[in-house]
């Protein structure tokens, strides 16, 4: 498998640093996962967006499915002849997505995008893809991602405080994409992780690279590194930074 990042800011936007959005491949498959503020302009430098298997959310929070909206227009307005994109998400989605285009909003978003819900406990099979999911600890019904093919294992935190089993549900993994929204300095609520929480799961899933993603927009990513790999010990620490790549696994 292999993952863009499109975007890895956390709770808004920064400048040259999208919301929360991926891109992950795998042979033919071509999937979407999670549409933050500004990530379908990044999703299409790397595929045209009518290739895509299916948009999964983790959650319906802005900066993790905001450019639903743009997608809708670009399907309806843009491609016409039918065409739907699979998009998965927790229960009652659609009324939240549509509520925010008018009262009758699920209906014409079910005009564009073909919905199905999913929940933890669920396992599903996308193009190849086999995922499994996990309920965090975040104050809306938000779900973390575990991706298997035969070759090689992803998960991905979406948001989560540190009370969600995240380490079992991501035990093994070749990566783990992991929230890192604070730092050492600038803790908040337990909704989110800090980046040495996120590598201590990290090492207590025993994964074999860690991704920091979520990072608040007014930190320095660098420091979140930094901290993390103090934490990590000779596990590997990245950034998920706007544009990199990531292989998992093997092909």
């Amino acid at each position: 498998m292999r993952l863009r990042v499109l975007g890895s800011s956390g709770g808004y936007p920064g400048p040259g640093r999208p919301s929360s959005g991926f891109f992950l491949e795998h042979e033919g498959a071509k999937l979407w996962i999670d549409a933050g503020n500004g990530t379908f302009g990044e999703l299409q430098r790397a595929v045209d967006f009518t290739r895509v298997d299916a948009l999964l959310l983790s959650h319906i929070h802005a900066d993790h499915c905001a450019d639903v909206y743009p997608l809708h227009v670009a399907i309806r307005y843009g491609v016409g002849g039918g065409f739907k994109l699979p998009l998965y998400a927790p229960p009652g989605s659609a009324e939240r997505l549509g509520g925010l285009l008018n009262p009758g909003g699920a209906d014409q978003l079910a005009e564009a995008f073909d919905f199905h819900a999913i929940d933890a406990g669920d396992e599903i099979e996308i193009a190849g893809v086999r995922f499994t999911f996990l309920r965090t600890a975040h104050p809306i019904h938000c779900l973390a991602m575990r991706a298997e093919t035969a070759g090689g294992t992803l998960t991905y935190s979406a948001d989560t405080g540190p009370e969600a089993d995240l380490a079992g549900f991501a035990h093994g993994s070749d990566l783990l994409l992991c929230e890192a929204t604070y730092q050492d300095s600038h803790m908040g609520a337990p909704i989110h992780l800090s980046a040495r929480q996120a590598a201590g799961i990290a090492r207590q899933a025993g994964v074999r690279e860690l991704a920091l993603t979520h990072v608040w927009p007014t930190l320095d990513p660098q420091v979140s590194v930094r901290e993390a790999r103090e934490e990590a010990g000779d596990l590997p620490v990245r950034w998920a930074e706007p544009g990199a790549v990531f292989e998992i696994g093997h092909p």
